[in-house]
């Protein structure tokens, strides 16, 4: 009996279905093993495939291309793929992912007076910088911070050219280096 013929039969007999079933499942079963290892979820997968073809067999303008196996199988991958995709979406977060290398800063940091000094001396150095030359502040954090191209910041901030803002750049970092140099002395 050809494929085409046994479409055929599962439309119009119920009975015929068990028979498709045992006929393709190991070869789809073996095939699936290959890309999933879950005995139990490739079942399951390979049970819906057939219901798939069933239902489809059904439709009258359901015309089958190519033979049964290579439609069940087709089915079975692209079951296991949305199966996989879901799963991998919702991947749990694991503390075995991490580095155990890696210390943790909220729980491993102790205070240390120095360098909150110098965190705080730099952030003054920032607010002062910021109020000195707005536009200096503006053209390094949109150059380092929000890591715009000189041609786009050239246009924001009123500049001719893409080569004008590179040049106030640099010296717009002497500035913020002097400033923070002359904090720390």
């Amino acid at each position: 009996m050809t494929d085409t013929e046994k479409i055929v039969k599962l439309r119009t007999d119920d009975r015929y279905f068990t028979k498709v079933y045992n006929e393709h499942r190991d070869y789809a079963l073996r095939f699936m093993s290959k890309i999933h290892k879950d005995h139990d979820e490739i079942q399951d997968v390979y049970q819906d495939a057939v219901l798939v073809l069933l239902e489809n067999a059904r439709k009258e303008e359901f015309k089958l291309t190519c033979n049964i196996q290579t439609y069940l199988n087709s089915i079975c991958r692209n079951q296991l793929l949305t199966k996989h995709r879901k799963n991998s979406k919702m991947h749990k977060v694991d503390m075995e992912d991490f580095d155990p290398n890696i210390n943790d800063w909220f729980s491993d940091h102790e205070f240390n007076p120095e360098k909150e000094e110098r965190l705080n001396t730099l952030e003054s150095a920032m607010e002062l910088f910021k109020a000195q030359s707005k536009k200096c502040f503006d053209l390094l954090s949109m150059q380092y911070f929000e890591k715009k191209r000189m041609d786009n910041i050239a246009k924001l901030l009123g500049f001719s050219n893409d080569k004008s803002a590179k040049s106030q750049a640099a010296k717009c970092r002497g500035e913020l280096r002097k400033l923070v140099q002359s904090s720390y002395a």
